[in-house]
């Protein structure tokens, strides 16, 4: 009896000191499951890297990040690929692009009269005007490969200062708390590497904006073949969304849409 009756004040001792030492070994009581009100178990998350496509990642990320009914700016709307898989009507959408003869750089938009601004010009530099073929209009217009339209910078420069001069017009157009979704890539250029996406949020943030989050969209397909003697870095097969949003005074914490 004095036997049960020691080990059951060891126990209680123990119950109530979780980091009891016990043969100089530290133990902790095991912590009960938290319970979650208004919340339910699912596996049906939007996570942080996917194999999917960009018209794939991009309508959860205004799920995340954009209330609907929200007026978006899609600066460099190209083909509407971002929008292949958003509701219509979700958003009021204000679409437009160098083709239609409206530069990202000088908006048509009163300021703070957007919700969020959707940006993706080309992101690389391109040396002869083939790597982006896709981006056409854009290299006639925004040619970076030598001095390009409207700037000294050349080659990955001229990326960063159309990202820049870009970022600036998204953010007199954006109200408080408005939302800035930007595509970017990583490259490596005179054979160094840039690291694009660290670049660019540390010239927005200088801008006002937060970094709030980063999605990466890896390619499903393998790069295509290139000539080169030796390989120095690793080909890149994946591409960024960045989220950031315009500063509201001094608050720095953001809310999400309801």
């Amino acid at each position: 009896m004095q036997i049960l009756k020691d080990t059951k004040e060891r126990e209680m001792r123990f119950s109530v000191n979780p980091n009891k030492h016990v043969n100089g070994v530290a133990h902790r009581r095991r912590k009960t499951k938290r319970v979650v009100k208004n919340g339910h178990a699912t596996n049906d998350l939007v996570l942080s890297a996917s194999l999917d496509g960009n018209d794939a990642i991009f309508p959860k990320i205004l799920e995340l990040y954009v209330r609907p009914g929200s007026v978006v700016a899609d600066i460099t709307y190209g083909k509407g690929v971002f929008w292949r898989n958003v509701r219509p009507g979700a958003y009021r959408l204000k679409a437009t692009d160098i083709q239609d003869g409206v530069d990202c750089r000088r908006l048509p938009y009163k300021n703070g009269e957007l919700d969020c601004v959707v940006f993706d010009p080309p992101y690389m530099h391109t040396p002869g005007g083939t790597a982006h073929s896709t981006h056409t209009p854009f290299e006639a217009h925004y040619r970076n490969n030598v001095s390009g339209n409207q700037t000294i910078s050349k080659y990955h420069e001229a990326v960063l200062d159309l990202y820049r001069d870009g970022g600036s017009e998204a953010y007199r157009a954006l109200k408080k708390k408005g939302v800035f979704i930007v595509k970017c890539q990583d490259e490596v250029c005179a054979n160094r590497q840039r690291f694009t996406h660290i670049e660019l949020m540390r010239i927005y943030e200088e801008m006002g904006f937060i970094a709030e989050d980063l999605f990466v969209v890896v390619r499903s397909n393998r790069p295509g073949v290139s000539r080169m003697v030796r390989q120095v870095h690793a080909r890149k097969n994946h591409s960024y969304f960045l989220v950031l949003w315009k500063r509201d005074g001094r608050k720095e914490k953001w809310e999400p849409p309801r």
